[in-house]
């Protein structure tokens, strides 16, 4: 069964939640991947690599261009299980400095999961972040989807399409406090404009 474009990342077949993180050029992260994927291919290791981005539109004259923007430069994110033996095969990659390890021993470290449950969820199988389109309006209520206000309600004070972030006014320790939210971490529960 083939993926579509836009299913998460952790919804992809054979998925698991199992990331590491890999050094590399600044700069050079497309090349280091390709490299990394050709390894894999040829001595049989089944990872995943992904550079998670963004989309950016800039403006060329009167066109808008759809470009992507590397969240984590620097950086190459693997999905699968890496061990003692594939970092030895795949360390010596030209553009790829090391894997993220232990300062002390040395020893490997994946990614926590609850750190990565999040991108993950919103990263789809290309490792691009889009923002959805949504129409958020002032006057409406929404509500916090995800992150550490998850669940919190309220009403919306200003919206930035250009920042993909919306402003809420939400009841906090008995005052109403403003809060800056990502377009991806809210959700309109109404779609009437509350005065």
């Amino acid at each position: 069964m083939t993926q579509s474009y836009d299913t998460p990342i952790n919804e992809k077949q054979g998925y698991i939640n199992s990331w590491y993180v890999f050094y590399v050029k600044s700069g050079e992260e497309n090349k280091a991947k390709d490299n990394l994927v050709s390894i894999c291919e040829r001595k049989d290791i089944k990872l995943d690599f992904v550079i998670p981005s963004a989309i950016k539109f800039i403006k060329k004259g009167k066109q808008r261009i759809k470009t992507y923007k590397t969240i984590f430069p620097g950086y190459v994110f693997a999905n699968g299980n890496i061990d003692t033996e594939i970092y030895t095969i795949l360390k010596g990659i030209p553009g790829v400095y090391r894997l993220l390890r232990d300062r002390n021993t040395f020893t490997i470290l994946p990614v926590p999961a609850e750190e990565m449950e999040l991108l993950a969820s919103i990263m789809n199988v290309h490792g691009v972040i889009e923002a959805p389109e949504v129409s958020f309006e002032e006057g409406q209520t929404a509500v916090i989807t995800k992150g550490p206000l998850t669940s919190f309600k309220g009403k919306i004070v200003s919206v930035d399409k250009h920042k993909n972030k919306l402003t809420l006014l939400i009841p906090f320790l008995g005052e109403e406090r403003k809060v800056e939210v990502g377009f991806l971490f809210a959700e309109a529960i109404n779609k009437e404009i509350v005065v």
